[in-house]
């Protein structure tokens, strides 16, 4: 029944999307080369279709908003009306403004009418010139914030970026920018709030239904992650990418929406920089690119300084370019560690490696998830400064696979999305926390039943996906990404219906949270393990301690190896919250 109700959602929203492509080119004729101009702001143009996009503030939405008007001076346009109000009565008032309201521009070009459908947004919306590819385009790019400055011809290098999504047939492509001055020295920029800096990616969600998938797992981890061990020395340090959703045009077509997205690099981290006068190499930086047995920590091999890679391994900081030879000994010890080492050695030495308490998180993070993609690749490891600390912490990196969506199947549904899937670290050093023998076994379940009263509440990840999808449906991005993407190959020809795949993720959240607790993450006080700690599960070990019978070891609440009043002491505490 579940299926078949997607399935109707899903072509209930495939026609929603056709409806507004039909609105969008049933005009007379498109002028591609005029420009309607909106209080001093060019609106932004599909040139595919006769679609005009202009961003406001979310607080002009549900009122009259009045502007002047113009059309750019080399058109030849004339007996022209927008929203049904002459262009030599300017101002004009655009009434009841909407996220799907369309207002008419007509006018007339060389004795043709032209029509064009002019839709106000309260997202930013970027828009970067000319025609994108492999290669690096110098162009420009105009950033339109609703809530800012409207910055028009930012010089850029842009290029296509990804792995899989890069592949050859793809269309909604991601975008890798890079800002520059007017002699093509690097410049930075500060976007929407977020950090400076020269470097930004815009990224598609291109096979993810929801598109939001990897915001909203990367704002999850960025709230829920712990401090990485040098936080004293840097407290602005960031363990992901913040962003913020836009709306984006490329090569003068609306290409629908992105998340604007910070980079993964020594800046975000905060790593102590290269010493240019002494030549020392302190903050280190490696990208997992690749999945291979070094990468899951399962094997080593000999390293190689005058490589900018470590078998699968690349280091990004300090740039081999421009700092070589490098230093790969402290991940090669790392990996050397965990590939050899067995769970006596492991527990007493785990913690002179790595930064624990982020790998913990992390590794309860992606069990959540379900995120195959990101328990070997897509993982940036670094350190601080080698020469007073060599434990490497981690950031996380391109979440989309995840939230009960699997790449292997055609309609990204079953196998090991299922929430009750049994997920299985690849990574030798994540499994390690599976191991009851493990010391950071309990360590972890302890801090996931923290987190489940906090971050992890099915309550704040509803809300928060609620809050991240809400604005695109009542901006209309929604209903313009449905319009321009669904039955695209990129989808394998589903339809896109991005509120009934947030209620998806959410009843999805349910089961796998509701399958966590009961087995995996199960909590040492939940005797019954029914996922939840309750009077029943005073009630057995009491009945226990009172009547004997046969010994279950979950009556062993507090692991001291017997069962004693102390066990119901333990429960009560739980339950009354003194723990």
């Amino acid at each position: 029944m579940d299926n078949y109700r997607r399935h109707i959602a899903r072509i209930a929203a495939w026609l929603r999307g056709m409806a507004l492509v039909v609105a969008m080119l049933c005009g007379c004729v498109f002028s591609a080369g005029a420009q309607v101009i909106i209080n001093g702001v060019r609106a932004f143009t599909d040139e595919g279709s006769n679609m005009l996009l202009y961003s406001l503030p979310q607080s002009a939405f549900g009122d009259d908003f009045t502007a002047q008007v113009q059309v750019d001076t080399a058109s030849h346009w004339h007996n022209i009306t927008v929203a049904g109000q002459p262009l030599t009565s300017n101002p004009v008032t655009f009434s009841d403004v909407s996220g799907d309201k369309v207002y008419i521009v007509r006018a007339i070009e060389d004795g043709k009418q032209v029509v064009k459908r002019l839709m106000f947004t309260f997202l930013p919306i970027m828009s970067i010139d000319g025609e994108m590819g492999y290669e690096v385009a110098d162009t420009h790019v105009t950033l339109m914030d609703p809530d800012g400055a409207t910055d028009e011809g930012m010089r850029a290098l842009v290029k296509w970026r990804g792995g899989y999504t890069n592949t050859e047939g793809r269309h909604k492509r991601n975008y890798s920018i890079k800002f520059i001055d007017e002699n093509g020295d690097k410049q930075n920029r500060k976007l929407l709030g977020l950090r400076r800096d020269n470097h930004w990616k815009l990224d598609a969600g291109q096979v993810d239904l929801s598109r939001v998938r990897n915001r909203f797992a990367t704002d999850l981890w960025l709230d829920m992650a712990r401090e990485p061990y040098y936080y004293d020395q840097a407290p602005d340090a960031l363990l992901g990418a913040r962003g913020k959703m836009v709306e984006v045009f490329a090569g003068g077509r609306y290409m629908g929406i992105y998340s604007l997205m910070e980079s993964i690099d020594r800046k975000q981290l905060q790593l102590r920089k290269y010493d240019e006068d002494t030549h020392l190499i302190h903050g280190m930086l490696w990208n997992a690119a690749e999945w291979s047995k070094v990468a899951e920590f399962k094997q080593y091999v000999p390293y190689n300084n005058n490589s900018p890679n470590y078998d699968t391994f690349v280091v990004e900081y300090p740039e081999f370019e421009e700092v070589h030879p490098t230093h790969h000994e402290d991940l090669y010890n790392a990996v050397k560690f965990v590939a050899t080492s067995e769970v006596d050695s492991y527990n007493a030495h785990a913690h002179e490696y790595f930064d624990m308490p982020v790998l913990i998180d992390y590794a309860i993070f992606i069990q959540f998830l379900i995120s195959v993609d990101n328990g070997v690749n897509n993982i940036y490891w670094a350190i601080y400064d080698r020469e007073v600390d060599k434990r490497l912490t981690l950031a996380a990196w391109d979440l989309d696979w995840s939230l009960g969506t699997n790449r292997d199947s055609l309609d990204f549904r079953g196998g090991r999305a299922e929430p009750d899937h049994d997920f299985k670290f690849s990574s030798r050093e994540f499994n390690m926390f599976k191991d009851p023998e493990c010391i950071y076994h309990d360590v972890m379940i302890k801090r996931y039943w923290q987190l489940r009263k906090s971050w992890l509440s099915e309550q704040n990840l509803a809300d928060r996906l609620n809050a991240l999808v809400n604005p695109l449906v009542e901006s209309g991005a929604v209903a313009r990404e449905e319009a321009r993407w669904t039955g695209d190959s990129d989808i394998n020809g589903l339809p896109l219906d991005i509120v009934g795949e947030k209620d998806y993720i959410i009843d999805w959240i349910h089961k796998r949270l509701t399958h966590l607790d009961c087995t995996l993450m199960r909590h040492p006080c939940d005797v019954d393990g029914d996922g939840a700690v309750t009077a029943y599960d005073i009630l057995l070990v009491q009945d226990y301690l009172l009547n004997g019978g046969t010994f279950n070891n979950r009556y062993d609440v507090d692991g001291d190896g017997c069962v004693t009043s102390a066990d119901l002491t333990t429960l009560y505490e739980q339950i009354l919250g003194l723990q």
